[in-house]
């Protein structure tokens, strides 16, 4: 869930899910869906890559990007907890 809309959307269809589902799919078919030309026959990009140019993977940078935003946080954290412990120990600073 990301923001105050996701937890009402949550809260929503935890409540009742039939009315959550129609009301989505109304917002859908209204906001994301194109009713002004048709959309061309393809074979979809499930198990075949979509022509034309662009990405083929999801751009998440893979395992290695994953491994490095995870050690820069566990870096952060470290950070934050020996400064937080040197304020606890030896109490606030003056400048």
């Amino acid at each position: 869930m990301i923001g105050p809309a996701g937890r009402a959307l949550v809260r929503q269809a935890r409540m009742a899910p039939g009315l959550a589902e129609r009301a989505m799919a109304r917002q859908t078919d209204r906001t994301h869906l194109s009713h002004d030309e048709d959309a061309p026959a393809t074979h979809g990009a499930l198990h075949v890559s979509a022509e034309g140019e662009g990405p083929v993977h999801g751009g998440g940078g893979g395992r290695r990007c994953i491994a490095l935003r995870r050690t820069a946080v566990a870096a952060a954290l470290a950070g934050a907890a020996v400064a937080a412990g040197r304020r606890a120990t030896h109490g606030p600073t003056s400048t």
